[in-house]
């Protein structure tokens, strides 16, 4: 009697796992895709969902172009699904400017007025805000007064963001802190921010060049995204040591399998930087 009740205790024990297993929301998806191009939003909805599917990409960085109607984003949102997070990505250089201000504001207000007209399981999250001041013709380290307004800017914008309770994800490049832009990075992280966002293109090194971001954003309580950089050699001045379109996908997620254990007590994302190079190195068509 005692030796079938511990059979039948174990046989309840064991329905009861598989039970859980079986119904255990899958494992969540640690990777997100940059996209610029106009044309995923106006003709590629569904293979673009297809591909995300393929490819265990949960969030979706897409620039929504000025040119695009409200109506075109809405078909485009809805064909990709609500259990795919999007957000808009924006950014030029010239809004770390003063006078780009106005731009940036009114970029969160098209996000928010765009969620107005969505229901609430296809919402735009937030913005992926690309903002590379060191790009401008006339840049110069030193410039304290683009310093100031860049900070004042991306301030502004995240305190908008945040009312309006939407993410700013904010991309920043791997080498602040070695341009004496470590207060500029300091700032954009701790008030700036609700994710950061490391264009961390230099192959290998990796785990070095966003250690002091990581530190940083450590300290702030945000999650670190690390970004891989898929276009090819030559194009927007890219080495081959810059990007893994040679080496391909694998080594870049086998890289971030590293970068989770190095930072294993911290939330750490991957990013493909984009949709057009990483379908073209993976070979979709």
């Amino acid at each position: 009697m005692r030796y079938d009740l511990i059979k039948l205790f174990i046989i309840v024990i064991l329905i009861v796992g598989a039970w859980f297993y079986i119904t255990a929301d899958p494992k969540e998806s640690n990777f997100a895709i940059f996209s610029w191009d106009k044309e995923t939003v106006i003709n590629d909805g569904d293979l673009t969902y297809d591909f995300l599917q393929q490819y265990d990409i949960a969030r979706l960085f897409q620039s929504f172009s000025s040119d695009l109607s409200s109506e075109e984003i809405q078909v485009f949102r809805q064909a990709i699904g609500e259990d795919i997070a999007v957000y808009q990505l924006i950014g030029t250089p010239e809004w770390a400017r003063a006078e780009g201000r106005e731009r940036l504001l009114e970029e969160a207000e098209r996000v928010v007025d765009l969620n107005q007209q969505l229901p609430a399981n296809q919402q735009v999250k937030g913005l992926v805000v690309d903002v590379e001041p060191y790009v401008l013709d006339d840049f110069d380290w030193d410039d304290e007064t683009l310093q100031l307004s860049f900070m004042a800017n991306m301030k502004e914008l995240y305190d908008y963001v945040r009312a309006h309770d939407l993410e700013m994800i904010t991309v920043i490049p791997y080498f602040y802190d070695t341009k004496g832009y470590t207060n500029v990075l300091d700032f954009l992280i701790t008030e700036a921010s609700t994710e950061i966002a490391i264009m961390n293109y230099y192959r290998n090194n990796e785990i070095e060049h966003m250690m002091y971001e990581a530190n940083i954003a450590q300290f702030a309580d945000i999650p670190v995204t690390t970004i891989y950089e898929f276009k090819p050699p030559g194009e927007y001045g890219l080495t081959e040591r810059n990007t893994y379109y040679d080496e391909g996908l694998e080594a870049a997620l086998s890289n971030f399998e590293t970068i989770k254990e190095t930072y294993a007590d911290q939330e750490i994302y991957g990013a493909f930087h984009d949709l057009t190079a990483l379908k073209e190195v993976v070979g979709y068509e």
